[in-house]
């Protein structure tokens, strides 16, 4: 099976022509080399230092997948290939296939900074960042070179890839590149599966175009990246119609500082409560709204308001006004007879475009922090099981279009936990990371890949030897097969 290529067969991988449900881990840095480049961690000998640490990845956890960054800067501007090649003969010589990423959404250990709608749409096909090539000659490089290699488990042609022009996200700058880049490397290397490589959640660009970007007979499966639901093994089951329309509520006090809520994605067509308590900040408040951003590269759909709440006020609209309420930018407000919450009348919002906009209401003298707001809000447009965001809903696109769904990253803090994430101790991330696999294959996915092995840290998302997750994951690769 070591010469074997991956293949696929309906919602799995194959191997050898056998099921074939690969476990495994991320170790980014592992082509790191002080001669050429290093990030994530920094050998002192590669050769020694990257056998000891293949051995201790296969031996502990039991991998048989490891997942690494192969950028241009690994290989010195595609001019020396002798990390990436050491990486490919080590993997193989303890058992294990590798999945290189061959660029990153966000510049990091790579150049050039974040990869907008712009290099998407054009700027891949030219050299950035200092490098000498552009991603489109880099990776027709690298694919020529290890397209008869079977330690290879896949192409992923981008790390969490998120197509954005000024916070609008533009779906067909990335469905352009994907069309492109995935019928190149096929053309190149045929036998090899090919991911385009997004991350979980709302990411601008794919949510919503997750079908379209995966239904190209040149993408072999879906990525999915799982962070933030530490204590949900499944995010989003059971998979329900979402809006791509995400809404927070913010207020302004007399200083007009700026305080929003977590933004959450709207359900379709169903009426919902958003919820919140005016904060602390300087009296009066100037405006108490909603921030709503409208997916772009769709329609953009029709949203009412009704029944606000703002302490003791109520803004109901029954006297067939819009009561003093605006919003921002080229959006239309009116009043509508039809999707009323309660009573005759709802505020009807029309966006003009895709676009982020605030749905004002203009504080009241008596509004004071600590009171209780609230709004119902109603999406009617384009919504669907299939929009992405959550993993219940990738893996009912992966479904309905016959591809397996791969969770490439999986991470939970402990040590210190950044930007308000959820602090776990070993103990607990091992359990309910068990927790996740265990869902995810139940649900019908295809191969589960955690975020990251080190070979001397286990602080934030990152674990190491004597870990307990170490164990979960050789339990795991146990039953895997072939």
């Amino acid at each position: 099976m070591k010469t074997a290529f991956v293949g696929r067969r309906g919602t799995a991988f194959t191997l050898g022509g056998r099921p074939y449900r690969p476990i495994g881990v991320n170790f980014y840095g592992a082509a790191s080399d002080p001669r050429i480049f290093t990030c994530g961690v920094a050998p002192t000998n590669p050769d020694t230092d990257l056998d000891a640490w293949f051995a201790r990845i296969h031996r502990e956890t039991g991998a048989t997948v490891v997942r690494f960054w192969a950028f241009q800067s690994f290989t010195n501007g595609g001019s020396d290939f002798s990390a990436i090649d050491r990486v490919l003969r080590l993997a193989a010589r303890h058992g294990m296939k590798v999945l290189p990423v061959l660029e990153d959404q966000y510049g990091a250990c790579s150049r050039g900074g974040p990869r907008t709608a712009d290099w998407y749409a054009e700027g891949y096909r030219h050299p950035y960042g200092g490098y000498p090539l552009s991603y489109r000659d880099y990776v027709a490089r690298v694919v020529s070179r290890y397209r008869d290699d079977p330690t290879i488990f896949a192409w992923m042609l981008v790390n969490e890839a998120s197509s954005a022009r000024a916070e609008v996200g533009d779906p067909q700058a990335l469905l352009t590149f994907t069309t492109d880049m995935s019928a190149l490397v096929k053309s190149i290397d045929p036998r090899h599966l090919v991911t385009l490589g997004v991350g979980g959640g709302v990411w601008l660009g794919v949510w919503g175009a997750l079908t379209r970007l995966h239904a190209l007979s040149t993408i072999d499966f879906i990525d999915y990246h799982d962070y933030g639901e530490n204590d949900n093994p499944l995010p989003g089951a059971p998979a329900a119609p979402a809006a791509l329309v995400q809404t927070s509520i913010y207020t302004q006090d007399a200083r007009y500082t700026w305080v929003e809520t977590a933004r959450r994605v709207n359900s379709a067509a169903t009426w919902e409560l958003f919820s919140a308590t005016i904060p602390p900040g300087e009296t009066p408040f100037h405006f108490i709204g909603l921030n709503i951003r409208v997916n772009s590269g769709f329609p953009p759909p029709d949203i009412y308001i009704d029944d606000i709440h703002i302490g003791e006020r109520v803004i109901d609209f029954e006297d067939g006004t819009t009561d003093g309420v605006t919003a921002t930018g080229a959006t239309v407000v009116g009043i509508a007879t039809s999707t009323v919450y309660s009573g005759r009348y709802a505020l009807h919002v029309v966006p003009q475009e895709p676009e982020t906009f605030q749905v004002q209401v203009p504080a009241a003298p008596g509004d004071a922090p600590g009171a209780a707001i609230s709004f119902r809000v109603f999406v009617h447009g384009p919504g669907a099981v299939e929009n992405g965001a959550l993993l219940a809903s990738a893996l009912q696109v992966g479904a309905a279009l016959h591809k397996p769904v791969l969770v490439s990253e999986a991470g939970m803090a402990v040590c210190s936990a950044e930007g308000g994430a959820q602090l776990e101790t070993p103990a607990s991330r091992a359990q309910k990371i068990d927790a996740k696999i265990a869902a995810f294959f139940k649900a019908g996915g295809a191969g589960y890949l955690v975020w990251d092995w080190t070979p001397a840290s286990d602080c934030g998302d990152d674990f190491t030897s004597g870990d307990p997750l170490n164990v979960v994951l050789h339990r795991w690769a146990a039953r895997s097969g072939p």
